[in-house]
């Protein structure tokens, strides 16, 4: 299984996923999409965001934040301060569901996640050809 980013599901028709791949998404990143949604400064980007987030909605079962993920958030985030690193608070998040389901992580933000390397694959994704603004 592969935890796709925030930052990723953003953009997720800009990239090539494979189909004999799993892929899931965080209730942490949905939480995030949703103040995006709540931050738009217009009637254009509320709905652009709206849509992005129902097709979401209709694509994922959000993975909750769990006991067995605060666990792992132990893990992942006292290994990051040990060798110094700050710990960012979402992205240790979702390195410990990952952690906690065996799962690597996609992002666009590979520096974010290197502090928890020692336990959680950080994978890049794959652009789409032909993908213009």
């Amino acid at each position: 299984m592969i935890i796709l980013d925030t930052n990723v599901l953003i953009d997720y028709d800009r990239y090539l996923f494979d189909a004999g791949e799993a892929y899931a998404a965080s209730i942490l990143s949905r939480a995030e999409l949703e103040f995006g949604v709540q931050a738009a400064t217009s009637p254009e980007q509320i709905a652009k965001r709206t849509q992005r987030l129902n097709q979401l909605d209709a694509r994922f079962d959000w993975l909750p934040m769990d006991k067995e993920s605060t666990r792992s958030y132990g893990l992942v985030a006292a290994g990051a301060k040990a060798t110094g690193a700050k710990v960012r608070g979402k992205d240790a998040l979702i390195a410990a569901q990952a952690h906690r389901h065996g799962a690597g992580v996609m992002t666009l933000s590979a520096d974010d996640f290197k502090p928890f390397a020692h336990l959680v694959t950080v994978l890049a994704p794959t652009p789409r050809l032909g993908i213009v603004d």
